[in-house]
């Protein structure tokens, strides 16, 4: 084995501390997206119509931030719908990169950095009642199919390999969906363009979140998908966005405040 194979997310940081790109690929995926805006925004139905606000998740002030931190689900319910009234959007959305207030807990403590939090969302949330269908706007192969049952986790969890075509190889990490899209599917399992693979899952089964779609893209091969982190250290951040690339471009939505 290669070092990048033992530790991609190691390697990478090294080459960013030597002055490179963290993944050298990733100017190409970066030229990919800008030529495919918009292209992913049949994922949802009605997304590319819809009215989009934006969950704050890095203010201790944010009621909905606190009552998902506490696993409220009538406390995030309500604050929720509050927040829809008084904006008026149809759907909401998590940014990417966006420093969160909850992760605090033990869970998010950092093995790379003594002292430092893992708070930092790698993925792009997106907000739609529980059911909502997903259409997978690109082909793919299952890597990882299964339920994260734990309080705070993903709950129903699916990763895609994408390969060939225009793009370099990159993949797809789907969170909080119902636990029947992650039964559904078998690694090794291929799911064409169009194909409704998966439900967002209700809070029972999505890890006790408000209901939404965690989507974070992925450009090296991790050792183990199933672990793959979904939120990271700030001080790494140029690597992150290296490794893990802004969603909201393909999906047409506005890149994070």
């Amino acid at each position: 084995m290669t070092p990048d194979t033992i530790d991609p997310i190691a390697a990478a940081i090294h080459r960013h501390q030597q002055g490179q790109r963290a993944v050298p690929h990733a100017p190409a995926f970066d030229a990919w997206v800008a030529r495919n805006q918009g292209s992913w925004a049949g994922l949802i139905p009605g997304l590319a119509q819809a009215r989009t606000g934006h969950i704050d998740f890095r203010s201790p002030d944010s009621a909905v931030a606190n009552a998902s931190a506490s696993m409220d689900r009538e406390g995030a319910i309500s604050a929720y719908a509050a927040l829809q009234q008084a904006a008026g959007f149809d759907m909401c959305v998590g940014d990417w990169m966006e420093q969160r207030c909850v992760y605090q807990s033990s869970n998010y403590e950092s093995s790379r950095l003594p002292g430092a939090m893992r708070d930092c969302h790698l993925g792009l949330d997106v907000f739609a009642p529980a059911g909502t269908p997903l259409y997978l706007p690109l082909a793919g192969e299952v890597v990882v199919a299964e339920v994260r049952d734990i309080r705070l986790d993903y709950g129903g969890m699916l990763v895609l390999r994408h390969s060939g075509g225009d793009h370099p190889d990159f993949y797809t990490i789907w969170g909080h969906l119902s636990h029947a899209s992650a039964r559904r599917w078998q690694p090794g399992e291929h799911i064409a363009a169009g194909t409704a693979f998966a439900h967002l899952g209700d809070f029972a089964e999505n890890g006790w979140w408000l209901p939404h779609l965690h989507l974070q893209l992925c450009l090296v091969a991790l050792p183990d998908f199933s672990d793959a982190p979904g939120a990271g250290e700030q001080a790494y951040a140029e690597v992150w966005k290296d490794i893990f690339p802004n969603p909201a471009p393909l999906l047409g939505l506005a890149t994070p405040r």
